[in-house]
């Protein structure tokens, strides 16, 4: 899984090493430079990779400008993957302590680091490397070099390790840090991929589905979430019972259940506007399977909401993906051109197999008569 920052070769020779160290540090250094020379093509040929690497950033603190000196890093991380792991291990961490301590640009070692997480992406060190490099672009404000294809690509780097429940959480936290609150998109989709795909306690779910329904706009969304394997972990909770009572499009239920349950929904720091306003989407839905037009008074009436606003809450509905409606404006009126569920609940697949087992039964007779 690639960070999308370039890996530039698997080595230098040795000409080309020097020729590089030469242009890019005092000539005060050059009989130090030549000395290495003299000893490059005899380690490289010997395979001694640690004892290479260690010269190499030696040499390398000798440049005032390391940027320019990229090929050389590039190469000190190809030569890495020739180690076994103890000697990979000593080998990156030494190169991390020599990225930290050089007087680079903060972009510039945050690249490095991202490239020599790609090239050792499939050694053990990989997980350990992948929170180092989090680490480092949280310390250097980096943040937004890393995080967009770590997002996108979430699933990806994952599964590039056998991990726990508890190792997913570790990492994606560790992810999370860095995003700004401001990114809300990113959070979001952070907070998904959790409800979809890990198992959680009861605690940490709900505190993730709010941190989700906080930011999360799409009732479309909201009707998957509830869909998922993991959302039965807190099918016996407030909140559970609060989404029920929202789905149903049961407006008065909704707010009851929010006074009632006032103290705790607070605490949890749940919206309580957001849900009655998911509810209302959700009974308009309910309404365009009944009549193929209202008016904007029935409309208004059964959301409970001012004559004036009726237009906005149609196009909210329209936006769910659920229903699709035109406005007439002339008449007042709106008109229902179809309704489609994106999902069935629960009931929605036992009412569909009392009909086919109603049907089947209806078939049987046929067939005995």
């Amino acid at each position: 899984m690639s960070l999308h920052f370039q890996y530039l070769g698997q080595g230098l020779s040795s000409q080309k090493t020097m020729e590089l160290l030469q242009k890019h540090c005092s000539s005060n250094n050059h009989n130090k430079i030549t000395d290495f020379g003299a000893v490059f093509d005899e380690l490289l040929e010997q395979q001694k990779y640690r004892e290479l690497i260690g010269q190499t950033l030696d040499i390398i603190n000798l440049s005032q400008d390391k940027t320019l000196l990229q090929p050389i890093y590039s190469a000190i991380q190809y030569w890495m993957t020739k180690l076994e792991v103890k000697e990979q291990q000593v080998t990156v961490d030494l190169f991390l302590k020599h990225i930290e301590q050089i007087n680079e640009d903060a972009i510039f070692k945050t690249k490095i680091v991202a490239q020599l997480f790609n090239t050792l992406s499939s050694s053990q060190l990989s997980q350990n490397l992948f929170l180092k490099l989090l680490e480092f672009a949280k310390r250097w404000n980096t943040q937004q070099l890393i995080i967009s294809p770590i997002i996108s690509n979430i699933k990806e780097f994952l599964n590039l390790w056998t991990l726990s429940g508890a190792e997913v959480l570790k990492i994606l936290n560790a992810i999370s840090d860095l995003i700004d609150p401001q990114d809300q998109q990113y959070v979001l989709q952070i907070s998904e991929y959790i409800l979809r795909n890990i198992n959680t306690s009861q605690e940490q779910y709900i505190k993730t589905f709010i941190n989700f329904q906080n930011i999360n706009q799409s009732f479309l969304k909201l009707c998957e979430i509830t869909q998922c394997q993991n959302y039965q972990v807190i099918e016996k909770t407030q909140v559970a019972q609060l989404i029920k009572l929202v789905l149903s499009g049961d407006l008065s239920g909704v707010q009851t259940y929010l006074e009632k349950e006032a103290d705790y929904f607070k605490s949890i720091n749940l919206n309580s506007k957001q849900y009655l306003n998911q509810t209302r989407i959700a009974k308009f839905i309910q309404l365009s399977g009944q009549k193929q037009s209202y008016t904007y008074q029935e409309i208004a009436e059964a959301l409970n909401i001012k004559l004036e606003e009726v237009e906005i809450w149609v196009i909210h509905a329209i936006q769910s993906q659920n229903v699709s409606a035109q406005i007439d404006q002339s008449q007042q009126r709106i008109f229902i051109l179809d309704n489609f569920k994106k999902l069935l609940t629960k009931e929605d697949w036992q009412n569909l197999h009392n009909k086919l087992s109603a049907l089947l039964t209806k078939l049987k007779n046929v067939q005995t008569q």
